[in-house]
């Protein structure tokens, strides 16, 4: 489902079910077009960054040795 499609099916909630049962039929709207949606929550997108942040720290730290053991090779030469 897409965002369009979304939009349609609220329109069509308003439309045909005014009254105290919306805010019920929007949740569950809102839910099943989400949960056919490719989203992640907040907690597992800061975890995602969390691990890709360290990646990158240790990339960091690998290709500053390969650098050194590159210098300390051509130095030998």
């Amino acid at each position: 489902m897409n965002l369009d499609e979304l939009t349609a099916q609220l329109k069509a909630l308003l439309a045909g079910n005014p009254g105290e049962d919306l805010q019920k039929n929007l949740r569950a709207t809102l839910s099943a077009g989400l949960a056919r949606m490719d989203v992640v929550t907040k907690q597992e997108f800061d975890i995602q960054r969390e691990m890709l942040n360290v990646l990158r720290v240790q990339i960091e730290d690998l290709s500053a040795k390969v650098d050194a053991l590159e210098r300390e090779k051509a130095a030998l030469k």
